[in-house]
Protein backbone atom coordinates (compact mmCIF):
# COMPACT_ATOMS: atom_id res chain seq x y z
CA UNK A 1 0.00 0.00 0.00
CA UNK A 2 1.26 3.56 -0.39
CA UNK A 3 2.14 4.83 3.07
CA UNK A 4 1.84 3.33 6.93
CA UNK A 5 -1.46 2.66 7.72
CA UNK A 6 -2.08 3.80 11.08
CA UNK A 7 -5.46 5.20 11.83
CA UNK A 8 -6.82 3.13 14.74
CA UNK A 9 -10.39 2.07 13.54
CA UNK A 10 -13.18 1.91 15.17
CA UNK A 11 -14.39 -1.10 13.18
CA UNK A 12 -14.03 -4.70 14.32
CA UNK A 13 -14.11 -7.54 11.49
CA UNK A 14 -13.98 -10.83 12.57
CA UNK A 15 -10.93 -12.53 11.34
CA UNK A 16 -11.44 -15.98 9.59
CA UNK A 17 -8.33 -16.82 7.40
CA UNK A 18 -9.57 -18.71 4.49
CA UNK A 19 -7.25 -22.26 4.24
CA UNK A 20 -7.86 -25.66 2.69
CA UNK A 21 -7.17 -28.97 4.89
CA UNK A 22 -5.51 -31.05 2.24
CA UNK A 23 -5.73 -35.14 2.47
CA UNK A 24 -1.78 -35.19 3.60
CA UNK A 25 -2.90 -32.74 6.39
CA UNK A 26 -1.30 -30.05 4.73
CA UNK A 27 -2.97 -26.25 4.63
CA UNK A 28 -2.69 -23.88 1.87
CA UNK A 29 -3.83 -20.41 1.95
CA UNK A 30 -5.69 -20.25 -1.34
CA UNK A 31 -5.51 -17.29 -3.62
CA UNK A 32 -8.76 -18.28 -5.64
CA UNK A 33 -7.78 -15.38 -8.24
CA UNK A 34 -4.61 -16.43 -9.23
CA UNK A 35 -6.27 -20.24 -8.96
CA UNK A 36 -8.77 -18.78 -11.92
CA UNK A 37 -6.60 -17.65 -13.72
CA UNK A 38 -4.02 -20.50 -13.59
CA UNK A 39 -7.16 -22.87 -14.26
CA UNK A 40 -7.80 -20.45 -17.65
CA UNK A 41 -4.56 -20.98 -18.55
CA UNK A 42 -4.73 -24.73 -18.80
CA UNK A 43 -8.10 -24.47 -20.73
CA UNK A 44 -6.99 -21.96 -23.46
CA UNK A 45 -3.16 -23.04 -24.09
CA UNK A 46 -3.59 -26.91 -23.63
CA UNK A 47 -7.50 -27.21 -25.33
CA UNK A 48 -7.38 -23.48 -27.43
CA UNK A 49 -10.87 -22.79 -26.25
CA UNK A 50 -11.83 -20.45 -22.95
CA UNK A 51 -13.14 -22.29 -20.34
CA UNK A 52 -16.76 -23.39 -19.50
CA UNK A 53 -18.60 -22.09 -16.12
CA UNK A 54 -18.99 -24.91 -14.86
CA UNK A 55 -15.73 -26.72 -15.45
CA UNK A 56 -13.82 -23.70 -14.41
CA UNK A 57 -15.84 -23.36 -11.25
CA UNK A 58 -15.16 -27.05 -10.46
CA UNK A 59 -11.56 -27.15 -11.14
CA UNK A 60 -11.10 -23.94 -9.01
CA UNK A 61 -13.26 -25.33 -6.04
CA UNK A 62 -11.22 -28.14 -6.29
CA UNK A 63 -7.41 -27.23 -6.20
CA UNK A 64 -8.53 -24.28 -3.48
CA UNK A 65 -10.09 -27.15 -1.04
CA UNK A 66 -6.57 -29.27 -1.73
CA UNK A 67 -8.94 -32.51 -2.92
CA UNK A 68 -6.73 -31.59 -6.19
CA UNK A 69 -3.07 -31.25 -6.14
CA UNK A 70 -1.44 -28.80 -9.17
CA UNK A 71 0.14 -31.59 -11.17
CA UNK A 72 -3.36 -33.62 -10.84
CA UNK A 73 -4.99 -30.75 -13.11
CA UNK A 74 -2.07 -30.11 -15.30
CA UNK A 75 -2.13 -34.02 -15.58
CA UNK A 76 -5.74 -34.05 -16.62
CA UNK A 77 -5.62 -31.40 -18.93
CA UNK A 78 -2.28 -32.23 -20.97
CA UNK A 79 -3.11 -35.93 -20.78
CA UNK A 80 -7.01 -35.25 -21.58
CA UNK A 81 -8.17 -36.63 -25.30
CA UNK A 82 -9.27 -33.11 -26.73
CA UNK A 83 -5.63 -32.31 -26.25
CA UNK A 84 -4.22 -35.54 -27.68
CA UNK A 85 -6.76 -34.80 -30.13
CA UNK A 86 -4.59 -31.84 -31.52
CA UNK A 87 -1.82 -33.36 -32.86
CA UNK A 88 1.40 -31.34 -31.69
CA UNK A 89 4.60 -31.95 -32.61
CA UNK A 90 7.51 -32.29 -30.45
CA UNK A 91 8.57 -28.22 -30.26
CA UNK A 92 4.45 -27.69 -29.96
CA UNK A 93 4.09 -29.92 -27.43
CA UNK A 94 7.15 -28.90 -25.21
CA UNK A 95 6.35 -24.76 -25.62
CA UNK A 96 2.76 -25.53 -24.56
CA UNK A 97 3.66 -27.35 -21.32
CA UNK A 98 6.04 -24.05 -20.61
CA UNK A 99 2.72 -22.09 -21.31
CA UNK A 100 0.56 -23.89 -19.64
CA UNK A 101 2.19 -25.04 -16.22
CA UNK A 102 4.75 -22.23 -15.86
CA UNK A 103 2.60 -19.37 -17.48
CA UNK A 104 6.16 -18.25 -19.88
CA UNK A 105 7.55 -19.38 -23.26
CA UNK A 106 10.57 -21.65 -23.13
CA UNK A 107 14.03 -20.35 -22.61
CA UNK A 108 16.09 -21.96 -25.87
CA UNK A 109 18.35 -24.31 -24.27
CA UNK A 110 15.13 -25.24 -22.23
CA UNK A 111 13.18 -25.98 -25.59
CA UNK A 112 15.78 -27.43 -27.27
CA UNK A 113 16.82 -29.81 -24.81
CA UNK A 114 13.03 -31.13 -24.17
CA UNK A 115 12.92 -31.71 -28.07
CA UNK A 116 15.93 -33.27 -28.05
CA UNK A 117 14.40 -35.82 -25.51
CA UNK A 118 11.63 -36.52 -27.52
CA UNK A 119 13.08 -37.29 -30.50
CA UNK A 120 15.71 -39.58 -28.68
CA UNK A 121 12.87 -41.51 -27.74
CA UNK A 122 11.03 -39.75 -24.23
CA UNK A 123 7.67 -40.47 -24.10
CA UNK A 124 5.99 -37.38 -23.41
CA UNK A 125 4.69 -38.16 -19.47
CA UNK A 126 8.61 -38.17 -19.12
CA UNK A 127 8.83 -34.66 -20.16
CA UNK A 128 6.26 -33.35 -18.30
CA UNK A 129 7.07 -34.65 -15.13
CA UNK A 130 10.49 -33.45 -16.11
CA UNK A 131 9.04 -29.93 -16.39
CA UNK A 132 6.56 -30.05 -13.66
CA UNK A 133 9.33 -31.23 -10.87
CA UNK A 134 10.87 -28.45 -10.49
CA UNK A 135 10.90 -25.24 -7.84
CA UNK A 136 9.70 -22.97 -10.59
CA UNK A 137 6.51 -25.09 -10.38
CA UNK A 138 6.72 -25.40 -6.60
CA UNK A 139 6.52 -21.99 -6.48
CA UNK A 140 4.06 -21.03 -8.55
CA UNK A 141 1.66 -23.27 -6.74
CA UNK A 142 2.35 -21.36 -3.49
CA UNK A 143 2.00 -17.97 -4.80
CA UNK A 144 -1.46 -20.02 -5.72
CA UNK A 145 -1.60 -21.52 -2.63
CA UNK A 146 -2.84 -24.77 -3.97
CA UNK A 147 -0.71 -28.20 -3.34
CA UNK A 148 2.02 -28.86 -6.36
CA UNK A 149 1.40 -32.69 -5.97
CA UNK A 150 5.42 -33.16 -6.91
CA UNK A 151 8.29 -33.61 -5.04
CA UNK A 152 11.44 -31.57 -5.55
CA UNK A 153 14.74 -32.56 -4.26
CA UNK A 154 17.83 -30.15 -4.01
CA UNK A 155 21.09 -30.01 -3.42
CA UNK A 156 20.54 -27.02 -1.19
CA UNK A 157 18.56 -28.77 1.43
CA UNK A 158 19.54 -28.55 4.73
CA UNK A 159 18.02 -31.56 6.88
CA UNK A 160 19.26 -30.28 9.54
CA UNK A 161 17.85 -26.45 9.50
CA UNK A 162 14.35 -28.53 8.41
CA UNK A 163 14.92 -30.26 12.00
CA UNK A 164 15.85 -27.02 13.52
CA UNK A 165 13.09 -25.72 12.23
CA UNK A 166 10.95 -28.01 13.12
CA UNK A 167 11.83 -28.38 17.04
CA UNK A 168 11.57 -24.66 16.90
CA UNK A 169 7.38 -25.59 16.29
CA UNK A 170 7.30 -28.25 18.76
CA UNK A 171 9.13 -26.23 21.50
CA UNK A 172 8.16 -23.05 20.77
CA UNK A 173 4.59 -23.76 20.27
CA UNK A 174 3.94 -27.21 22.33
CA UNK A 175 6.41 -26.03 24.88
CA UNK A 176 7.94 -30.27 24.54
CA UNK A 177 10.48 -32.03 21.77
CA UNK A 178 9.72 -33.32 18.97
CA UNK A 179 8.53 -37.11 18.45
CA UNK A 180 10.59 -39.21 16.30
CA UNK A 181 6.85 -40.08 14.04
CA UNK A 182 6.32 -36.41 13.82
CA UNK A 183 9.58 -35.04 13.09
CA UNK A 184 9.94 -37.58 10.45
CA UNK A 185 6.34 -36.45 8.81
CA UNK A 186 6.97 -32.66 9.09
CA UNK A 187 10.32 -33.38 7.72
CA UNK A 188 8.98 -35.21 4.50
CA UNK A 189 6.60 -32.29 3.88
CA UNK A 190 8.87 -29.41 4.36
CA UNK A 191 11.89 -31.15 2.18
CA UNK A 192 9.47 -32.78 -0.18
CA UNK A 193 7.75 -29.36 -1.84
CA UNK A 194 3.81 -30.85 -0.10
CA UNK A 195 4.21 -27.81 3.10
CA UNK A 196 5.41 -24.62 3.41
CA UNK A 197 7.01 -22.84 6.58
CA UNK A 198 3.61 -20.52 6.70
CA UNK A 199 1.49 -23.82 6.88
CA UNK A 200 3.71 -25.96 9.28
CA UNK A 201 3.58 -23.02 11.35
CA UNK A 202 -0.50 -22.20 11.03
CA UNK A 203 -1.63 -25.60 11.95
CA UNK A 204 1.09 -25.79 15.44
CA UNK A 205 -0.60 -22.47 16.35
CA UNK A 206 -3.82 -23.50 15.38
CA UNK A 207 -3.71 -26.99 17.21
CA UNK A 208 -5.80 -27.63 20.28
CA UNK A 209 -2.17 -28.17 22.66
CA UNK A 210 -1.39 -24.92 22.09
CA UNK A 211 -4.46 -23.09 22.44
CA UNK A 212 -4.43 -24.34 25.65
CA UNK A 213 -0.98 -23.53 26.26
CA UNK A 214 -1.99 -19.85 24.77
CA UNK A 215 -4.59 -19.41 26.85
CA UNK A 216 -2.96 -19.13 30.03
CA UNK A 217 -0.46 -16.68 28.86
CA UNK A 218 0.37 -13.16 29.32
CA UNK A 219 0.73 -10.93 25.75
CA UNK A 220 4.79 -10.68 26.55
CA UNK A 221 4.40 -14.22 26.96
CA UNK A 222 2.91 -14.84 23.19
CA UNK A 223 5.37 -12.03 21.71
CA UNK A 224 8.32 -14.30 23.54
CA UNK A 225 6.53 -17.29 21.84
CA UNK A 226 6.82 -15.93 18.42
CA UNK A 227 10.01 -14.86 18.27
CA UNK A 228 11.73 -18.03 19.52
CA UNK A 229 9.36 -19.91 17.33
CA UNK A 230 9.79 -17.89 14.13
CA UNK A 231 13.06 -16.02 14.65
CA UNK A 232 14.60 -18.45 16.79
CA UNK A 233 15.70 -15.59 19.41
CA UNK A 234 14.32 -14.22 22.30
CA UNK A 235 13.22 -10.49 21.94
CA UNK A 236 14.44 -7.17 23.32
CA UNK A 237 12.08 -5.69 25.55
CA UNK A 238 11.37 -3.21 23.27
CA UNK A 239 10.77 -5.78 20.39
CA UNK A 240 7.84 -6.62 23.02
CA UNK A 241 6.59 -3.67 24.04
CA UNK A 242 6.17 -2.80 20.40
CA UNK A 243 3.68 -5.75 20.10
CA UNK A 244 2.22 -5.33 22.91
CA UNK A 245 1.33 -2.13 22.96
CA UNK A 246 -1.12 -3.15 19.87
CA UNK A 247 -2.50 -6.55 21.43
CA UNK A 248 -5.96 -6.64 23.32
CA UNK A 249 -7.68 -8.85 25.45
CA UNK A 250 -9.04 -11.10 22.14
CA UNK A 251 -6.79 -14.34 22.54
CA UNK A 252 -7.75 -15.09 18.22
CA UNK A 253 -7.30 -11.80 17.46
CA UNK A 254 -3.63 -11.36 19.22
CA UNK A 255 -2.35 -14.48 17.72
CA UNK A 256 -3.71 -13.81 13.90
CA UNK A 257 -2.29 -10.52 14.36
CA UNK A 258 1.40 -11.77 15.59
CA UNK A 259 1.00 -14.63 12.91
CA UNK A 260 0.74 -11.88 9.93
CA UNK A 261 3.87 -10.06 10.73
CA UNK A 262 6.23 -12.86 11.78
CA UNK A 263 5.11 -15.39 9.01
CA UNK A 264 6.01 -12.33 6.10
CA UNK A 265 8.92 -11.06 8.44
CA UNK A 266 11.91 -10.73 5.99
CA UNK A 267 13.95 -12.96 8.63
CA UNK A 268 11.86 -15.94 8.60
CA UNK A 269 11.62 -15.71 4.67
CA UNK A 270 15.33 -15.57 5.12
CA UNK A 271 15.73 -18.76 7.26
CA UNK A 272 13.47 -20.84 5.46
CA UNK A 273 14.86 -19.98 1.93
CA UNK A 274 18.35 -20.45 3.36
CA UNK A 275 17.58 -24.37 4.95
CA UNK A 276 15.10 -25.50 1.65
CA UNK A 277 11.81 -24.60 3.08
CA UNK A 278 9.41 -23.01 0.64
CA UNK A 279 7.99 -19.99 2.79
CA UNK A 280 4.89 -19.59 1.71
CA UNK A 281 5.09 -16.10 2.77
CA UNK A 282 6.05 -12.76 1.27
CA UNK A 283 2.49 -11.57 0.23
CA UNK A 284 0.52 -11.36 3.38
CA UNK A 285 -2.57 -9.92 1.75
CA UNK A 286 -3.44 -12.72 -0.14
CA UNK A 287 -3.91 -14.39 3.30
CA UNK A 288 -7.17 -12.07 3.65
CA UNK A 289 -10.09 -13.90 2.01
CA UNK A 290 -12.34 -13.27 -0.09
CA UNK A 291 -15.44 -13.66 2.08
CA UNK A 292 -13.46 -11.30 4.25
CA UNK A 293 -13.19 -8.81 1.53
CA UNK A 294 -16.66 -8.84 0.65
CA UNK A 295 -17.82 -8.23 4.26
CA UNK A 296 -15.84 -4.85 3.64
CA UNK A 297 -17.60 -3.88 0.82
CA UNK A 298 -21.26 -4.67 2.00
CA UNK A 299 -20.45 -2.33 4.71
CA UNK A 300 -19.25 0.41 2.56
CA UNK A 301 -20.46 3.50 -0.15
CA UNK A 302 -19.59 4.27 -3.07
CA UNK A 303 -19.86 7.89 -4.56
CA UNK A 304 -20.18 9.30 -7.83
CA UNK A 305 -21.38 10.51 -11.42
CA UNK A 306 -22.70 8.83 -14.23
CA UNK A 307 -19.25 6.85 -14.76
CA UNK A 308 -19.56 5.24 -10.80
CA UNK A 309 -23.29 4.86 -12.12
CA UNK A 310 -22.47 2.31 -14.16
CA UNK A 311 -21.87 0.12 -11.52
CA UNK A 312 -25.00 -0.97 -11.42
CA UNK A 313 -25.17 -1.80 -14.61
CA UNK A 314 -22.34 -4.08 -14.31
CA UNK A 315 -23.61 -5.68 -11.22
CA UNK A 316 -26.75 -6.25 -13.01
CA UNK A 317 -25.58 -8.08 -16.05
CA UNK A 318 -22.68 -9.73 -14.13
CA UNK A 319 -23.33 -10.31 -10.70
CA UNK A 320 -21.82 -8.74 -7.75
CA UNK A 321 -19.16 -11.51 -6.60
CA UNK A 322 -16.35 -10.31 -4.40
CA UNK A 323 -18.01 -6.58 -4.02
CA UNK A 324 -20.75 -8.42 -2.18
CA UNK A 325 -23.51 -5.22 -1.39
CA UNK A 326 -21.61 -2.64 -1.74
CA UNK A 327 -24.03 0.51 -2.20
CA UNK A 328 -23.81 2.52 -4.96
CA UNK A 329 -25.08 6.18 -4.68
CA UNK A 330 -24.27 7.84 -8.18
CA UNK A 331 -25.87 10.12 -10.07
CA UNK A 332 -25.45 11.77 -14.13
CA UNK A 333 -24.36 14.66 -13.74
CA UNK A 334 -22.83 14.76 -9.63
CA UNK A 335 -20.31 17.03 -9.26
CA UNK A 336 -18.52 19.43 -6.82
CA UNK A 337 -20.61 22.45 -7.24
CA UNK A 338 -24.32 20.15 -7.78
CA UNK A 339 -22.99 18.65 -4.04
CA UNK A 340 -22.12 21.67 -3.02
CA UNK A 341 -25.40 23.85 -3.76
CA UNK A 342 -27.16 20.68 -2.46
CA UNK A 343 -29.05 20.89 -6.33
CA UNK A 344 -31.29 17.61 -6.10
CA UNK A 345 -31.69 16.66 -9.30
CA UNK A 346 -28.22 15.84 -9.79
CA UNK A 347 -27.30 14.51 -6.15
CA UNK A 348 -26.97 10.84 -5.50
CA UNK A 349 -29.50 8.64 -4.47
CA UNK A 350 -29.33 6.92 -1.43
CA UNK A 351 -32.88 4.97 -0.55
CA UNK A 352 -34.68 6.88 -3.54
CA UNK A 353 -33.86 10.28 -1.78
CA UNK A 354 -31.02 12.71 -3.49
CA UNK A 355 -28.70 13.89 -0.89
CA UNK A 356 -25.28 15.18 -0.17
CA UNK A 357 -21.93 12.85 -0.49
CA UNK A 358 -21.57 13.45 3.13
CA UNK A 359 -24.89 13.09 3.96
CA UNK A 360 -25.06 9.96 1.90
CA UNK A 361 -22.05 8.45 4.17
CA UNK A 362 -23.73 9.55 7.54
CA UNK A 363 -27.39 8.17 7.16
CA UNK A 364 -26.05 5.24 5.45
CA UNK A 365 -23.96 4.44 8.45
CA UNK A 366 -21.00 2.83 6.29
CA UNK A 367 -18.27 2.34 7.52
CA UNK A 368 -16.39 2.92 4.62
CA UNK A 369 -16.86 5.70 1.28
CA UNK A 370 -15.18 5.29 -1.91
CA UNK A 371 -15.39 8.86 -3.49
CA UNK A 372 -14.81 8.91 -7.61
CA UNK A 373 -13.83 11.88 -8.39
CA UNK A 374 -15.69 12.49 -11.78
CA UNK A 375 -14.50 14.80 -14.89
CA UNK A 376 -17.11 16.83 -14.48
CA UNK A 377 -15.02 18.81 -11.90
CA UNK A 378 -12.19 19.55 -14.70
CA UNK A 379 -12.14 23.17 -14.57
CA UNK A 380 -10.94 25.98 -12.48
CA UNK A 381 -9.33 25.63 -8.95
CA UNK A 382 -10.53 22.22 -9.05
CA UNK A 383 -8.08 21.24 -6.01
CA UNK A 384 -8.84 23.46 -3.57
CA UNK A 385 -12.85 22.49 -4.18
CA UNK A 386 -12.08 18.66 -3.81
CA UNK A 387 -10.11 19.69 -0.81
CA UNK A 388 -12.96 21.59 0.78
CA UNK A 389 -15.64 18.82 0.07
CA UNK A 390 -13.36 16.27 1.51
CA UNK A 391 -13.01 18.70 4.49
CA UNK A 392 -16.73 18.89 4.49
CA UNK A 393 -17.12 15.15 4.18
CA UNK A 394 -15.01 14.47 7.55
CA UNK A 395 -16.07 17.18 9.39
CA UNK A 396 -19.47 15.12 9.31
CA UNK A 397 -18.20 11.54 9.17
CA UNK A 398 -15.22 11.50 11.67
CA UNK A 399 -14.64 8.17 12.17
CA UNK A 400 -15.37 6.64 8.09
CA UNK A 401 -12.80 5.76 6.51
CA UNK A 402 -12.82 7.82 3.04
CA UNK A 403 -10.86 6.30 0.33
CA UNK A 404 -10.66 8.62 -2.92
CA UNK A 405 -10.45 6.88 -6.26
CA UNK A 406 -7.85 8.67 -8.74
CA UNK A 407 -10.62 10.07 -11.52
CA UNK A 408 -10.46 7.56 -14.39
CA UNK A 409 -8.65 8.45 -17.66
CA UNK A 410 -10.47 9.94 -21.10
CA UNK A 411 -10.44 7.89 -24.31
CA UNK A 412 -10.72 11.60 -26.42
CA UNK A 413 -8.61 13.57 -24.37
CA UNK A 414 -11.61 15.82 -23.23
CA UNK A 415 -10.61 16.91 -20.58
CA UNK A 416 -7.44 16.27 -20.98
CA UNK A 417 -5.60 13.77 -19.61
CA UNK A 418 -2.79 15.90 -18.21
CA UNK A 419 -5.09 17.76 -16.14
CA UNK A 420 -6.68 14.55 -14.63
CA UNK A 421 -3.14 13.47 -13.80
CA UNK A 422 -2.55 16.79 -12.49
CA UNK A 423 -5.25 16.62 -10.14
CA UNK A 424 -4.65 13.16 -9.05
CA UNK A 425 -1.55 13.64 -7.92
CA UNK A 426 -2.56 16.48 -5.93
CA UNK A 427 -5.48 14.18 -4.36
CA UNK A 428 -2.84 11.79 -3.69
CA UNK A 429 -0.86 14.30 -1.72
CA UNK A 430 -3.86 15.48 0.04
CA UNK A 431 -4.22 11.69 1.56
CA UNK A 432 -1.32 11.51 2.48
CA UNK A 433 -1.78 14.29 4.90
CA UNK A 434 -4.94 13.37 6.64
CA UNK A 435 -5.19 10.79 8.48
CA UNK A 436 -8.42 8.01 7.58
CA UNK A 437 -8.36 8.65 4.14
CA UNK A 438 -6.65 6.47 1.46
CA UNK A 439 -6.18 7.29 -2.50
CA UNK A 440 -6.71 4.56 -4.69
CA UNK A 441 -4.94 4.29 -8.24
CA UNK A 442 -7.85 3.88 -10.53
CA UNK A 443 -6.48 5.79 -13.88
CA UNK A 444 -3.16 3.71 -14.56
CA UNK A 445 -5.00 0.45 -14.64
CA UNK A 446 -6.92 1.62 -17.64
CA UNK A 447 -4.81 3.46 -20.15
CA UNK A 448 -3.16 2.32 -22.93
CA UNK A 449 0.45 3.63 -24.29
CA UNK A 450 -0.31 6.88 -25.38
CA UNK A 451 -1.73 7.79 -21.60
CA UNK A 452 -5.76 7.22 -22.63
CA UNK A 453 -8.14 5.65 -21.51
CA UNK A 454 -7.60 2.14 -23.48
CA UNK A 455 -10.01 1.26 -26.15
CA UNK A 456 -11.34 -1.92 -24.74
CA UNK A 457 -12.68 -0.17 -21.87
CA UNK A 458 -14.40 2.88 -23.71
CA UNK A 459 -18.10 2.60 -24.53
CA UNK A 460 -18.60 5.75 -25.53
CA UNK A 461 -15.08 7.05 -26.90
CA UNK A 462 -14.67 9.58 -23.66
CA UNK A 463 -15.40 8.73 -20.24
CA UNK A 464 -17.63 6.12 -20.07
CA UNK A 465 -17.05 2.14 -19.39
CA UNK A 466 -17.27 -1.13 -21.20
CA UNK A 467 -18.33 -4.49 -19.17
CA UNK A 468 -14.37 -5.17 -19.55
CA UNK A 469 -13.69 -1.77 -18.02
CA UNK A 470 -15.68 -2.28 -14.90
CA UNK A 471 -15.11 -6.24 -14.16
CA UNK A 472 -11.10 -4.48 -14.10
CA UNK A 473 -12.43 -1.79 -11.86
CA UNK A 474 -13.72 -4.20 -9.53
CA UNK A 475 -10.43 -5.97 -9.67
CA UNK A 476 -8.48 -2.75 -8.35
CA UNK A 477 -10.46 -2.51 -5.67
CA UNK A 478 -10.79 -5.78 -4.37
CA UNK A 479 -6.79 -5.82 -4.88
CA UNK A 480 -6.57 -2.53 -2.72
CA UNK A 481 -9.04 -3.47 0.06
CA UNK A 482 -7.48 -7.02 0.36
CA UNK A 483 -3.87 -5.61 1.15
CA UNK A 484 -5.61 -2.63 3.17
CA UNK A 485 -7.69 -5.23 5.91
CA UNK A 486 -4.05 -6.67 6.22
CA UNK A 487 -1.73 -3.72 6.91
CA UNK A 488 -4.23 -2.68 9.09
CA UNK A 489 -4.43 -6.06 11.06
CA UNK A 490 -0.49 -6.56 10.77
CA UNK A 491 -0.86 -2.74 13.05
CA UNK A 492 -3.58 -4.62 15.17
CA UNK A 493 -6.48 -1.96 14.26
CA UNK A 494 -8.35 -4.81 13.65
Amino acid sequence: MRRALGLVLSIALTFTMFFAVLPQGNTVYADTGAITTFVTRLYEVCLDRAPDQSGLNNWVTNLSSGQVSGYDASSAFVFSNEFQGRNLDNTAFVTCLYRAILGREPDNSGLNSWVNSLNGGSTRRAVFDGIITTNEWVSLCQSYGIAPGVTVTSNNTSTSGVDGFINRLYSGFLGRNADNSGLSSWRSRLTGGRMTGINAAHSFMNSSEFQTRASSMSNSQLVTVFYETFLGRTPTSAEVSSYTSRMGNSLSTNLEMLFLNFANSDEFISYCTNNGIIPGAGNGASMISDAEVTQFFSNSVIIGSSVTEGFNMYFNSRGRGIMGELNVCARVSYSLLNDAASRTSYLPMYNGTPMRARDVIRNSGAQAAFICMGTNDIAGNVVQRYCNYLDDIRSVNPNTIIFVEACTPSRDDHPANSDIRALNEAMEQYCTDHPGFYFIDTFTPFIDGSGRMAARYSSDGNVHMTMAGYARWCEVLSDYVREFIYEQRIAGNF
